[in-house]
């Protein structure tokens, strides 16, 4: 018997030749019967076997943990997605939010751009307009120092003119008086002789009882107006006018009266006084003939400003110019003047004794205006309140019709009308001053030479 043994595949051949006279196995097999090599093949298979099944359950135990590893990865890798998910989403909504941003920013930038632009043409349209302003302001300046200085020359020559007219009345009474004293020389010496005989019997006659002394009282003004005076010219910059009783009185008083010109006016007294209270209106001279007939001064289309002042708005056509503020007609009273609160109305017609009215109050307004300004620092009281006084008596003369009469009787031009003083120093900007002069009212317009501006 041959026995192989192999190795590598851990099998094991047995070649058994068999005689015809013996078991090659004999030697193999055990009392038992069993063969030795069997057995230990089967030993060898059966240790075999069980690494096998080892190796096998070590095999299941990785592949188990292996599956476990990836379930787990899976679940970390799902995970995984779900965040790569969200952060995709956030980044998403980040950029949508950031387009919208960005869009929001470039609207607000063109409308940051489009408001400078905008603020910035406005601030060049009040520049041009202070500018504007400024070169009519400097021109009504210069037109009001021509003014002044026209005035004086002409009243220096009205000086003159009165002077020789003084000094032939002069020579004409010298010369009757010549002729009288010639005349009277008989009669003087029959005085004379009655005169001595007077005299001599006044020597004769026992002298009169002494007189009792004469006492002379003092003039003084009223001291609780001039207080309310005082009042107002101290505190006239931190209180509004209608709570003083000063102002209070001068309404009731003086100026509301003035600005009543009757039942067939067309002005309102109240807006009218509130207006002129601000600022001052115009008024210029012109020629009755350039308003012509039929004229209507309450259009629908372009009311002016004064009608809008007006308690009735009939809309009628006058068949004859009417003056606006008293509603008598030019037969009775010849429209010389007219007038407008604002520089973009129509022109209205008035008359003389209406047109005195407004400047008189329009004057004792700049007085006011002036002092609440602080332009009258340097002055007394009693000279403000003497001034007052003669604003005051204006308008109660321009009320009463007798203004020209007044002044012509002084020796003044009838067509003037008595101004607030200007103050000492340099004329400010926003000086509220007289007749002709510059105004802080808005946008006041350059007025023509012939053209004077009630302030």
């Amino acid at each position: 018997m041959t026995t192989t043994n192999d190795n590598d595949n851990n099998t094991t051949t047995t070649t058994t030749t068999t005689t015809t006279t013996s078991c090659p196995c004999a030697d193999l097999i055990d009392s038992d019967g069993n063969c030795k090599q069997c057995q230990r093949s089967l030993a060898n298979s059966t240790a075999e076997i069980e690494r096998l099944k080892r190796e096998l359950e070590e095999k299941d135990a990785a592949m188990e943990r292996m599956q476990q590893d990836m379930h787990t990865l899976n679940q970390k890798y799902v995970a995984e997605i779900n965040r790569v998910a969200e952060v995709q989403h956030e980044k998403d909504m980040v950029e949508h939010e950031l387009e919208e941003l960005s869009c929001r920013l470039f609207e607000q930038a063109n409308g940051m751009v489009a408001a400078e632009k905008r603020e910035k043409w406005l601030l060049e349209q009040q520049l041009q307009q202070a500018e504007e302003h400024l070169r009519a302001e400097k021109s009504q300046l210069q037109e009001l120092r021509e003014r002044m200085m026209k005035d004086e020359q002409h009243e220096d020559a009205q000086v003159i003119v009165r002077a020789r007219k003084d000094l032939q009345q002069l020579h004409i009474k010298r010369a009757s008086a010549t002729n009288l004293y010639r005349r009277k020389t008989t009669t003087n010496t029959v005085a004379q002789k009655k005169q001595q005989q007077q005299q001599s019997r006044i020597t004769s006659m026992p002298p009169p009882p002494p007189s009792a002394p004469v006492t002379q009282k003092t003039m003084t003004i009223d001291e609780i107006q001039l207080e309310a005076f005082q009042e107002f010219v101290q505190s006239s910059r931190s209180k509004k006018l209608n709570q003083f009783a000063y102002m209070k009185h001068c309404l009731a008083e003086d100026v509301e009266p003035c600005l009543r010109f009757g039942p067939h006016s067309r002005l309102s007294v109240k807006k009218l006084n509130e207006y002129l209270s601000r600022q001052p209106c115009f008024i210029e001279q012109h020629q009755q003939d350039s308003v012509p007939t039929g004229t209507t001064y309450s259009s629908a289309a372009a009311r002016p400003l004064w009608e809008r002042f007006s308690s009735n708005h009939h809309h009628h056509h006058q068949q004859q110019p009417v003056c606006v503020a008293c509603g008598r007609s030019s037969e009775h009273s010849p429209l010389n003047y007219r007038f407008r609160v604002d520089e973009m109305d129509e022109w209205a017609p008035i008359d003389q004794y209406c047109r005195d009215r407004l400047v008189a109050v329009c004057e004792f307004y700049v007085f006011i205006r002036n002092i609440q300004h602080g332009l009258y620092s340097d002055r007394a009281i009693d000279d403000l309140y003497a001034e007052n006084i003669c604003l005051r008596l204006q308008m109660f003369y321009s009320r009463m019709g007798a203004l020209p009469v007044i002044l012509d009787g002084i020796g003044v031009d009838p067509d003037a009308v008595g101004k607030a003083s200007q103050p000492l120093d340099t004329i400010p900007d926003d000086a509220y001053v007289s007749d002709g002069s510059i105004s802080t009212g808005p946008q006041t317009p350059v007025q023509p030479q012939h053209e004077e501006i009630a302030s």
